[in-house]
């Protein structure tokens, strides 16, 4: 979706609900959301629902209207991964993608060093080592 891609530090111009953390849907309810600013943070945030959804096989918000997605994004209904995931390491590297201090979240370095790429999951998912 390269229409609607934006730099770091740039304000969105679109958004999908279910990605969307929540710094941004709190932006959004306060009509603030085009003066929000962009960092990795949100991007780690998308990638901890896209990885909670490919693993489940389900969206958290399936069945949601998109404004209904950000009053409970906004509120932190968020998945309860360990709860749903069953590979331990998979559920640590989504929790921590889901934080809600932005600043909690890993950078793509810590993702990418996390054990849960360095184990047999991964390496059969996507047929080669990280």
């Amino acid at each position: 979706d390269l229409e609607s891609a934006v730099t770091v530090k740039g304000n969105p111009l679109d958004y999908t609900p279910e990605a969307c953390p929540p710094e941004f849907a709190r932006a959004f309810a306060n009509d603030e959301a085009y003066d929000f600013v962009l960092d990795y943070h949100y991007d780690v945030w998308s990638f901890g629902m896209l990885a909670y959804e490919l693993t489940t096989g389900y969206g958290h918000y399936d069945g949601s209207r998109p404004d209904q997605i950000m009053k409970r994004v906004a509120s932190l209904d968020i998945p309860k991964v360990k709860d749903t995931v069953d590979d331990d390491n998979l559920a640590d590297l989504i929790t921590q993608c889901l934080q809600e201090d932005p600043k909690q979240r890993p950078n793509a370095q810590r993702i990418h060093n996390h054990p849960y790429f360095r184990g047999s999951a991964a390496k059969s998912m996507f047929g080669f080592n990280f």
